[in-house]
Formats: structure tokens, sequence, C-alpha cells
């Protein structure tokens, strides 16, 4: 896998205010039981050069929404000749039941809005159906050494919402360590939307976010402090397990992935088994945009595609910003041929392992059909490309973001504001092909000038 040189300076917590569009900048500021914990059996994955033993729990197989109760994200379907369709992602959940969350309900409660249950995974699990939204309340849920685990499918059209009534003032929090993740979706249909997810233990865990099922979609999360153990085991922030399929991950901000405060990345250069973003999958229909991620330790800001000898898989990866990572920052693997990676903005990763900014060379799989068009890449220590074949790239630029012209603010050690300033050679200059999502980080429409901005924000903001 490749990466991007940059500095190793940590930050910490990023603050996410109640009204997404309201963020005006992502600054920095010091800062239950379950089964899966105990019932982990391992399947061992064959890159050579990112060896990985993925943790995989029992849980359903599964299917994909694109709702979130506050605002739709992500786009209806892949690249080649899926095409977006925001009707489609309108159907289900405004016509199914509300259940409510609090901090200072209790799970005998009938999860109403003025009688509201303690823990969300509570009311997906015994309460919500097909169809139906669950609405959390701000404030801390805490699972003390286990897991929030999420059981309950829903249906074709109708995914079981669980939202955070204010994005990002959800946390969901556990002091799990070893191979056990914070939050586990093992339904099928679901969405999971707005929520902070963070583990609190000393020695930390490898997994935040662990899927299972299919048809699930990731909006909106901020993904952070996970400490990892740099075993062979692997993990990150957002996990998928081989065979899932249609999973949309959309504006998440995912940092500090076995990266301290104030420290340095955790893991040596022998680590290559943790990525910030990692669906490691052959499946059908996966989707990564949007998302900002950084000082992840280990790894690769995102890491996509299944195992030597599976069918083709293509995988949309568009309109992210990824910084500042150990290893490297986009790598598509083995079943990634005709992938579609365009409207990235990837800089300054490799800060340990030096790879590359996109790779998709791993073990000379094929992977001249891949679209590289539009992205920003600078600065990665192990090179920009790196590819076994001739991928498709088109229109791309390289702009230093230290010269001023990119950002509101640019920070390596994630501290700024990455919205574009300006005058920026990321404005209008984005690819409008299909993968494009449809709004940005923060929820605005995309384009909002004459084309599509490269980069998790489109300005206007």
């Amino acid at each position: 896998m490749g990466s991007d040189l940059m500095t190793s300076r940590s930050p910490s917590n990023v603050d996410l205010p109640s009204d997404p569009r309201n963020i005006t900048n992502i600054a920095l500021h010091p800062s239950g039981s379950s089964h899966y914990l105990n019932q982990v059996r391992k399947e061992k994955t064959y890159r050579t050069d990112y060896p990985k033993t993925m943790v995989t729990i029992e849980g359903n197989p599964a299917p994909r929404s694109v709702v979130s109760a506050l605002r739709l994200y992500g786009p209806a379907a892949a690249f080649v000749a899926a095409a977006l369709s925001l009707t489609l992602l309108l159907r289900g959940n405004r016509t199914g039941n509300t259940y409510y969350v609090s901090p200072t309900g209790s799970d005998s409660n009938p999860c109403t809005q003025t009688s509201p249950c303690a823990t969300p995974d509570y009311a997906v699990n015994n309460k919500a159906a097909a169809g139906d939204t669950v609405q959390v309340a701000a404030g801390t849920y805490d699972y003390g050494n286990g897991s929030a685990q999420f059981t309950k499918s829903g249906a074709a059209g109708k995914y079981i919402t669980v939202t955070c009534a204010t994005r990002g003032a959800c946390k969901i929090q556990s002091a799990t360590t070893g191979n056990t993740t914070v939050v586990a979706l093992e339904g099928n249909h679901i969405t999971f939307d707005g929520f902070e997810v963070t583990d609190t233990s000393s020695a930390g865990n490898n997994l935040g976010l662990y899927v299972t099922s299919s048809f699930v979609n990731i909006t909106r999360n901020k993904i952070h402090h996970i400490g990892i153990n740099c075993g062979s085991s692997g993990g990150g922030g957002i996990v998928t397990t081989n065979g899932t399929h249609d999973i949309t991950m959309d504006s998440n901000l995912i940092y500090d992935i076995g990266w301290p405060d104030g420290g340095s990345p955790k893991c040596p250069s022998s680590t290559v088994q943790f990525d910030g973003i990692l669906p490691e999958t052959a499946g059908a229909n996966i989707v990564i945009t949007n998302n900002i991620v950084y000082h992840v330790s280990g790894g690769w800001g995102i890491g996509a595609g299944g195992l030597p000898g599976q069918p083709n898989a293509p995988i949309t990866i568009s309109n992210n910003t990824v910084f500042s990572n150990s290893n490297g920052g986009i790598v598509v693997t083995y079943t990634g041929d005709y992938s579609t990676v365009t409207n990235n903005i990837v800089l300054d990763n490799g800060v340990v392992r030096a790879q590359c900014g996109i790779n998709t060379s791993i073990d000379g799989y094929p992977d001249s059909h891949i679209l590289e068009a539009n992205n920003n890449v600078f600065g990665n220590a192990g090179g920009d490309y790196c590819s076994a074949g001739t991928p498709i790239q088109q229109n791309n630029i390289s702009v230093d973001p230290a010269l001023g012209t990119t950002f509101t603010n640019w920070k390596a050690d994630g501290s700024g504001d990455y919205r574009q300033k300006a005058g920026s050679p990321t404005i209008n200059n984005g690819s409008s092909s299909a993968g494009t999502p449809p709004n940005d980080f923060d929820g605005n429409p995309r384009p909002q000038g004459a084309g599509y901005d490269i980069g998790a924000y489109e300005y206007p903001n």
C-alpha cells in the first residue's frame, strides 16, 4: 500500500456544531456487554503488502439505504451503469414510526418522546421495525467494556435509521480492548448517522465501527481515538468484513487511529493492517465519498478491495480529503479494476512507511481500467501515484497546500479549516462522473458553481 509524507504531530478532538451547515472550521482543542467481545473468529487475508486478519462476528448478511433522518447523503448506486437517484433515497423511513433514546431514559420505557429508552442499540433491536427511525438525544452513551451492537434488519426500501438528533453530539464510547469494536453493525438495511464513536481504554482497541452486514449507510459520523495494538489482527476507523456489499460511507470525519494526542504515530513501519476506512470486500456497490481522514497509524487513509481470486468489484472513491496518514493515502487492491477514484484531495501521506498517494499496484493485479480523474494529489512520500498497469488518468492536479491557495486554513496536523478559499484551484475542477456525491461534507448540494469541486467541501459553503 502507499502513503504520503507528513509531520507527526497529533491533533485532538474535533467538535461538530449542532447544525452541520454552520461548521466554520474543523478546529481541534485539547481535550452493555456483547457476545462480540468473546465470540470472535478470524479470516486471514492474503495481501502480501497488506496482510490482515479481520475480526468477524455472528450477524446477519444484509442490504443498504441512503437515508439519514435530517439530510440525504451518499449516492444510491455505484459507478459504471449505476446512476444516482434522489427519488429512491427518499423512500422508506418517512412513513415509519419514530422511537426515542436519551441518556436520562430507561430501557424499560416504551421509547416514546416523553418516555425514552436509554441505549441506541436496545431501541433498534427491540422496538424498531423496517422503515422506522430511532432518534437519539445528545449526550454520552457509555457501553463499559462492551460494544453497541445493532442486529435488527430493515427491508428493501424501508431502512431502519438510527440518527443523532444533533450531528456529532451523541457519543458512543466504550473501554473495550484488544481485537474488539466500539460499534458493531450486524443488521441489513440500516443507516447509522451523526454519531461520535470513540474508545476510552488506556490500552485501546482495534475497531471503531465494524460492519458484517450489507445495504448499510454510515453517514456524518466522527470516529476517533481508536487506540489499536499494531498487531496482526488489523482494524481501523470503519471496517467491513469480506462478503459485505452495498455499503455507503459518506461525510465521516475519521482521525487519530493509533495516533495519540500530542504524540507520534503509534505503530512502526512494519505495521500495515490498520486503515481509516477499510471495506475489505469484493462485494458490489461500495461507495466512499465526502470523508475527511487523517492521522491513521499503521495503514492507509482509505483502503478498499477484496482478496486474490475473488471476482472484480469496482469501488467508488470520490470527493474525499485524505492527508497526513502513516502508510499512504488511498489504496485499491485485487478486485478493484474499473473503479472510480475521482475528485479526491490526497496530501502529505506516508509519514512512517513512505508509500503512495493513490496506489493501485498491489501484487500486479489489473488496474488499467481504473479511472483516476480530477484529483489533487501532492507531497506523498512514496510518490503521488503508483500502479501496476496504466490506469486512466486525466485532469489531475498537484498543488502544494503550503502555498496557501487551496484551503481556508491549511494545517497538516488536522487543526485547520479544509474548505476551499476563494480562487482555490479545486473549485469547479472536479469530475461529474458517475459516483460523484450530490451533497458535500456539510450537506450543501453539488455543484454550487460551473462545475463540481475537488475534495470533501463544495464552494461556497
